[in-house]
């Protein structure tokens, strides 16, 4: 089943390029052979292009697909008028003027300016004039050629009405099908094969019918007919590669906004087309100037075209003062920006080295702290490293909610702060872990130091509303007597805090030699991972992004899960850190990253009626390091037909600021081949502000630290401040971690656009979110007044 996938997916892929060959070597041989069956090769291309288009239509699904329906139908009357056309060649017959051939010659003309119609009349763009006007100076200035060199010597022939009619009608309709033409590719903001190779049919049909008319009006005989034929045959060919081709469902993809510039190679062609009128009159091209009536007709163009340049102009003339205003405006909001980044900076700064829950220390600056207590020469007293966790917190979070929680973790800190000695330092370490760090302590042991912590988890924690609760804590402890490393240092302050806890919490523990069982631990994990892949015991699940004012789900973020058989899912934060040191985190992301394109792209097919979502996977630092990685990303994306501009790729701030130069690099690599990254956990580390400028990014991610502390006026105008530099720097914001009505409605009323969290989702499996795709186009959730 997916080999005959697969070898369907080639068939599609180069069908374009086999019947581009195909037709050419169809059309050579118009030339070759001397046979009267020459005369039927545009009946066979002709012929051929109808079955691409209608084939081409059924495959790529373009919008509107009536259009090039209406193209099918307009070559299918060209294939039975060549047809016809070349039957009487064949036979040695005159073709007379006007036969049937030219019946369904002329309305297959009027089919491809329908679908052409069609094609450009798309929302918004019949509210866009300079590209109207653009194509109507064009289509005049070659006007006033057609009228030069075919109206006037068919006006002059001894023709009689109807073959006169029908022999002018050819480049009215040219003109027509040229307008058309023109604005169709001045309005599209997709410069596609598909597009090119549609616009290689008009122009091969123009130049053909250009050629062919003007020697016929003046000699009564086509010059170069064969020459003609050959074009016409090449414009078929084209028309038919262009339906065939990948790129066809994007060549009605509207240029974006602002497209009134006037570059100086189309002002150039403008100028020029206006000119051409008068360079025929003082040429005298066809003894215009001795025939008054025609000379009328050429000024009465010349005098249009004048005017729609003006027109031009003046509306050239107001984008430039708006562009101004623009810049203005920017650059009044840019130096705005600098101020709020200036003092964001600052704030950063401070929020870099300290929790922004408790005001302590953070695991940043106490691990700074802690080096450099280990580097210097012990004093007479002895260092002491306390790493404290709360028992049972979960169950408070889950019974009492995360407010309350929150709350708790403010008065633990504070009573933390109590028992050090002032030149303590006391940090939270994240969650609802704290560590405290003492020096030189001389008057008791550590276990008398770290009794005295365990003394204030004795009697209840007072919060608002008259709410008591009690919490117990288990502490690791480690002594340090001789040198030894930071991580070491807390690596073993971790192991005694596990002990702790196994031994029934609510007590503190010295780190011992022999307590090297989180170390096997970590070690089974490590080679339990090297299987999980081959096991399949990893899968993903996904939870939603969302528009904040309307709750439309928009794109959703890929998370790991690991589940062994007959266990429960291990947790994220104990195993991909592991991955990550073991370098097991490459065949893992990529294998991520592989299901979710692959999911991505099911969803794009199967769910009906809403744009694509946008997945979002994680990256890591190991991965961003890896060289290899962007191919990976560019092979992926092949393998499952996800469009690039879909998968984002998110990479956390911390990544980013510790190798800033290779992490550029490889950005600019991945956003070459038209993915979008966003910078995961925006505001945890300060230094990136200054490569935010910088680096090719597209999406900021609002820590969720900002999201779920309270309303307070700092923390809501380090959100603004955010919000702000980001649209300064056009890139998309999205908060992280909403879990309330109350920060959801905070967010949009500071003006954020996207948002995530349990509020609106938690993760699920692809199944789960594909049915609640399925049957909800968007969240119905009460907010509070």
């Amino acid at each position: 089943m997916e080999e005959a996938r697969g070898r369907g997916e080639i068939v599609r892929r180069n069908a374009w390029w086999w019947f581009l060959v195909a037709g050419a070597l169809v059309d050579a041989s118009y030339f070759v052979k001397s046979s009267p069956v020459r005369y039927l090769v545009s009946a066979i291309l002709s012929a051929a292009a109808t079955a691409a288009i209608v084939v081409g239509v059924r495959w790529y699904r373009p919008r509107p697909a009536v259009s090039w329906y209406l193209f099918a139908v307009g070559t299918g009357f060209f294939a039975v008028a060549d047809t016809i056309f070349g039957a009487l060649q064949i036979a040695g017959t005159l073709v007379p003027v006007p036969s049937l051939a030219d019946v369904f010659y002329l309305a297959g003309y009027v089919l491809f300016i329908a679908g052409l119609i069609v094609l450009g009349s798309r929302r918004g763009t019949a509210r866009r004039w300079v590209p109207l006007l653009d194509a109507g100076i064009i289509t005049l200035g070659m006007g006033t050629v057609t009228w030069a060199f075919v109206v006037i010597p068919y006006l002059r022939s001894d023709l009689a009405a109807l073959p006169l009619s029908v022999s002018l009608a050819y480049p009215v309709l040219d003109l027509l099908l040229l307008y058309m033409a023109v604005r169709l590719v001045l309005t599209s903001g997709v410069r596609s094969p598909a597009l090119g190779l549609f616009t290689a049919w008009v122009a091969g049909t123009l130049v053909a019918d250009g050629l062919y008319y003007s020697t016929l009006a003046a000699s009564g005989t086509p010059i170069a007919a064969e020459v003609s034929d050959g074009l016409w045959n090449g414009a078929y060919v084209c028309l038919g590669a262009a339906a065939l081709h990948p790129s066809l469902a994007r060549t009605t993809r509207l240029a974006p906004p602002g497209e009134e510039r006037l570059s100086f190679s189309r002002m150039c062609v403008l100028i020029l087309l206006t000119l051409l009128g008068p360079a025929l009159v003082v040429a005298n091209i066809g003894d215009v100037r001795d025939q008054p009536q025609h000379a009328s007709v050429i000024s009465g163009i010349v005098a249009t075209l004048i005017l729609l340049l003006m027109v031009r102009i003046m509306l050239l003339a107001r984008f430039a003062e708006s562009q101004a205003d623009k810049a203005r405006i920017r650059a009044r909001m840019a130096e705005q920006a600098l101020r709020e980044h200036t003092e964001l900076q600052k704030q950063l700064s401070h929020q870099a080295f300290h929790d922004a829950l408790t005001g302590l220390a953070n695991r940043t600056l106490f691990s700074e702290r802690l080096e450099e207590a280990l580097s210097r020469t012990p004093a007479t007293g002895h260092t002491v490293l306390l790493v404290i966790d709360l028992d049972h917190f979960k169950d408070i979070n889950d019974s009492l909610g995360h407010p309350v929680g929150d709350e708790l973790l403010i008065t633990v800190g504070h009573r933390l702060l109590g028992a050090a000695r002032r030149q303590d330092v006391v940090a939270r370490m994240g969650g609802d872990e704290f560590a405290i760090l003492a020096e030189d302590l001389r008057d008791f042991s550590a276990e008398k130091y770290a009794q005295r912590f365990l003394e204030r988890f004795k009697g209840p924690f007072a919060l608002s509303g008259h709410r008591s609760v009690f919490v117990t804590a288990s502490i690791g402890m480690v002594a340090i007597d001789e040198p030894t490393s930071f991580k070491d240092a807390l690596r073993d302050a971790d192991i005694a805090l596990y002990v702790a806890k196994n031994r029934g919490r609510n007590r503190a523990v010295r780190f011992e030699s022999d307590m090297s069982r989180a170390q096997q631990s970590h070690a089974r994990i490590a080679q339990d991972l090297r299987y999980a892949l081959s096991r399949q015991e990893l899968a993903v699940h996904y939870q939603s992004v969302v528009d904040l004012s309307t709750t439309e789900v928009i794109g959703v973020e890929a998370l790991l899960r690991w589940q062994q058989p007959g266990r429960a899912y291990t947790p994220p934060e104990l195993f991909i850190p592991i991955a990550e040191e073991t370098g097991l985190i490459v065949p893992i992301g990529a294998w991520v990253l592989r299901e979710a394109c692959r999911q991505g792209r099911r969803w794009h097919d199967t769910v009906p009626g809403r744009l694509p979502l946008s997945v979002a996977v994680n990256v890591s630092g190991r991965q961003l390091k890896d060289n290899r990685f962007p191919e990976t990303v560019r092979q992926v994306l092949a393998e499952t037909g996800f469009p690039a501009t879909s998968l984002v790729l998110e990479i956390t701030e911390s990544t980013l600021v510790a190798d800033a130069e290779a992490a550029s690099a490889h950005i600019r690599a991945l956003r070459g081949l038209g993915v979008r990254i966003s910078i995961d956990d925006f505001g945890t580390g300060y230094s990136s502000l200054a490569y935010l400028r910088d680096l090719p990014v597209d999406i900021v991610k609002i820590d969720q630290s900002f999201v779920l502390k309270g309303a307070a006026e700092v923390d809501n105008s380090l959100i603004q401040a955010i919000l702000h530099l980001g649209y300064a720097l056009d890139l998309d914001t999205i908060a992280e971690g909403i879990e309330t009505p109350h920060q959801a409605k905070r967010l949009r009323a500071l003006g954020c656009s996207y948002g995530q969290g349990f509020y609106y989702s938690r993760p699920l499996p692809p199944k789960a979110l594909e049915a609640y795709l399925n049957t909800q186009a968007r969240l119905t959730l009460t907010e509070p007044n």
